[in-house]
């Protein structure tokens, strides 16, 4: 009777830490769980919590390559940037995405690595045509690197799909102009001129490249464009001075030459 009784107890004591194992199984959260808790923490702006949650899913699942690229984006966030280009390595040894090539490219690009930020690219560009500002980015190291027809190609697949970033269409004229495809950088800066409307520097470069086509009734107007919205210096006004005796206006030219000599006369005055 008492070896019946203790068995009896011992099922039942058996029974209970099962029920108790799976009760705490039940409510204890799955990797996916605590990395939503993770994303809504970042997505609030708290930072800490989210890298927190994120190691805390990592330790119970370390094989979900987006945990690791998650976790990045919130150590970049909190600048530390070596331990975010660690996570998307390796997010990308698990499972290679557009995404974190994409991160691990800015963080060079933004540490003047022009080299690897290229490189990080590149491998994101086979797996996603176009990522943010990937493109332009792209395009301005090309830009930097003297590699102006591929730097024309990265603008142009940028602008393609984002139409109200001027400063692409901006360089994209850029790289034109230093092909020696005047018309076609004079439309992309006509694009930029759409979202810049007032910036007398961007009139200048028209200026200049109006002057290598020979249209000197568009270059002068460019020019007036720097003076009226720009900078007035007795440079631009002995430019456009130039400008005016070349198509046959002498009133003018005179007028821009006297405004020339007394702004450089007023600056030697107070400079005195």
């Amino acid at each position: 009777m008492r070896n019946t009784l203790t068995l009896v107890t011992i099922l039942i004591v058996l029974a209970l830490a099962a029920l108790q194992n799976s009760a705490v199984a039940q409510s204890s959260p799955t990797p996916n769980e605590i990395f939503k808790a993770g994303y809504a923490a970042y997505q609030s702006g708290n930072y800490d919590l989210a890298i927190k949650h994120y190691t805390t899913a990592i330790n119970a699942d370390p094989t979900r390559n987006y945990f690791y690229y998650n976790r990045g984006l919130a150590y970049k966030a909190i600048g530390n940037y070596n331990l975010a280009a660690a996570d998307f390595r390796t997010s990308n040894q698990y499972k290679p995405t557009a995404e974190a090539y994409y991160q691990l490219g800015l963080l060079a690009y933004e540490k003047n690595d022009l080299e690897t930020a290229l490189a990080e690219f590149e491998k994101a560009r086979e797996l996603k045509e176009d990522l943010e500002r990937m493109n332009f980015y792209m395009g301005m190291i090309y830009y930097k690197n003297n590699r102006y027809e591929e730097a024309v190609r990265s603008f142009q697949t940028y602008t393609r799909y984002v139409k109200n970033f001027p400063d692409a269409y901006y360089y994209r004229g850029m790289s034109e102009a230093k092909l020696g495809r005047y018309s076609d950088a004079i439309a992309s800066f006509n694009f930029a001129m759409t979202f810049k409307k007032y910036d007398w520097k961007l009139y200048y470069k028209m200026y200049e490249i109006y002057l290598a086509m020979n249209d000197k009734h568009n270059a002068l107007y460019s020019l007036t464009m720097v003076i009226e919205v720009g900078e007035k210096k007795p440079e631009y006004y002995e430019e456009r001075a130039r400008l005016f005796k070349d198509i046959g206006d002498l009133v003018r030219y005179e007028e821009d030459l006297q405004t020339a000599n007394e702004m450089r006369y007023a600056t030697a005055s107070i400079q005195k």
